[in-house]
């Protein structure tokens, strides 16, 4: 029967879907405009008249999940102490959309999570497809940045809170490893040239408190803090610790250790006391990279896999004495140059004598090095590759987004926290008054015509198009 309905009028499911999808999203824009302005007249009605002057209605559009939402509301002049005067609007006060500009909560999330997996183009051809809200990629640009300015604010603010002595997580764990490194990505245009390089570093950091086992041989790192972005290295030492504050009572924490690739700004912000790891993957990449010679790569990787220290820096000497060809030489020499400067971390943490406290109930204290699997997941793989390229000041904000969202923290860059922006007796009460306004029956000349939802419906208006072909197919 379906079918052959369907058939008849020359309308696939596919374009009856859309077209059902299309009427309620319109359905659903005139009743937010209807609750909106319902809404911001209760707030008149309650206001301090004293405090705040009427001074007429401005119209506005909020973009949402199922498009466009256009309503009025009141504007108030508010007088000062100081004789100063201005303009508020009670409503948009109550929304707290100034921290995206008028956008809904819900769409700005599904933009942030957008961009984190897809490029801005594909991210807006996405969501206009699967919302009733139309986006350019430039309409998903401005939004991020806006965002993205708010995080790096939030940041600052935490930075300076934490300097204040007023930052201490709730956290309390006896040992905190920690792992940082960088990764290059391209830059734009204008930063390209201002700064006279092609590529600039992203500097990531990560701190947990140990392994939990999630099954076999598999491993998650516990209450994982994963910070990013463009810095130098003293600011991103300030926000790493700051951030690593937050979560974690610092003052309870006995030991800290750092694995790490020995780089010198990773060298400035490593505490004094923390104990200090070369990273294992830079570690044998060192090796292979400097030394041409097959056997002696293997020798060179027992020594260390043996904890060989002062033997391997004695077989070092004597292959580069053995060695005739100049680029080999300084090939090796410079492999010299970097484990001496990082001799201290040539050992894993295990070996270097730490009397670590027990590891609490549920964790697990295993081998260190996981940093370079984070730099691909957090920035490389969105941000490296497929010929893309960055303004500083856009790849610094997709990139703490990223981190944020590594650290399951990506509701705080649309919100920091879930508040009720509406009382809910007045919400029930807006909800009764407008279903009561539905179920008034519409009149055309004599007799009952059909339900309508007051003047909210998609009914109404000239019958034509998609609506003649919904309506046949309902049977009015």
């Amino acid at each position: 029967m379906m079918n052959s309905m369907i058939m008849e009028n020359g309308v696939t499911f596919k374009t009856l879907e859309k077209n059902i999808f299309s009427w309620v999203c319109e359905i659903g824009r005139q009743f937010t405009t209807e609750f909106l302005e319902r809404y911001d007249r209760m707030l008149m009605e309650e206001r301090d008249k004293k405090k705040y002057r009427h001074k007429g209605y401005r119209q506005t559009t909020i973009k949402t999940v199922y498009g466009e939402v256009t309503y009025r509301r009141a504007v108030c002049e508010v007088t000062q102490e100081d004789g100063s005067r201005h303009f508020v609007y009670l409503l948009d006060e109550t929304l707290q959309l100034d921290h995206v500009g008028l956008i809904s909560t819900n769409m700005a999330e599904l933009l942030v999570k957008g961009v984190t997996e897809l490029s801005y183009r594909e991210c807006a051809a996405k969501v206009s497809e699967m919302t009733g809200q139309t986006i350019s990629a430039m309409g998903v640009w401005n939004v991020i940045q806006s965002l993205g300015e708010k995080v790096c604010e939030e940041e600052a603010q935490l930075v300076e809170e934490h300097k204040k002595g007023h930052i201490q997580g709730k956290r309390e764990v006896p040992v905190l490893f920690e792992e940082a490194d960088g990764v290059y990505v391209r830059l734009q245009g204008k930063d390209r040239e201002s700064s006279r390089q092609d590529k600039a570093e992203i500097k990531v950091g990560i701190a947990y408190d140990g392994w939990k086992k999630t099954g076999k041989e598999r491993y998650i790192l516990s209450d994982k803090v994963v910070v990013a972005g463009f810095a130098r290295a003293k600011e991103f030492h300030e926000y790493r610790e700051a951030a690593i504050a937050e979560t974690y009572n610092l003052e309870e924490v006995c030991e800290r250790i750092l694995n790490a690739d020995g780089a010198s700004w990773i060298k400035k912000v490593k505490d004094k006391s923390t104990c200090f790891q070369l990273e294992p993957f830079h570690r044998n990449k060192a090796v292979r990279e400097r030394v041409h010679n097959l056997k002696a790569v293997k020798d060179i990787m027992e020594l260390l896999d043996g904890e060989k220290i002062e033997e391997l820096f004695e077989y070092l000497e004597l292959y580069r004495n053995s060695l005739s060809e100049e680029g080999e030489i300084e090939d090796v020499e410079e492999l010299i140059r970097y484990y001496r400067n990082n001799k201290e971390g040539l050992l894993p943490y295990q070996s270097q004598g730490l009397e670590l406290p027990k590891h609490p109930e549920g964790l697990e204290y295993r081998n260190m090095g996981t940093m370079e699997n984070h730099v691909w997941s957090v920035i490389a793989r969105r941000m490296k590759h497929n010929h893309t390229s960055w303004s500083r000041r856009g790849g610094n904000h997709l990139a703490k987004i990223l981190a944020k969202k590594c650290s399951r923290k990506l509701y705080e860059v649309t919100e920091k926290r879930k508040h009720p922006a509406f009382e809910e007796e007045k919400v029930e009460e807006i909800y009764g008054e407008i279903l009561m306004s539905s179920k008034t029956p519409k009149k055309d000349g004599k007799g009952y015509a059909y339900p309508v939802l007051g003047h909210l419906v998609g009914l109404e208006g000239k019958v034509r198009g998609d609506r003649r072909k919904l309506l046949a197919m309902a049977g009015c």
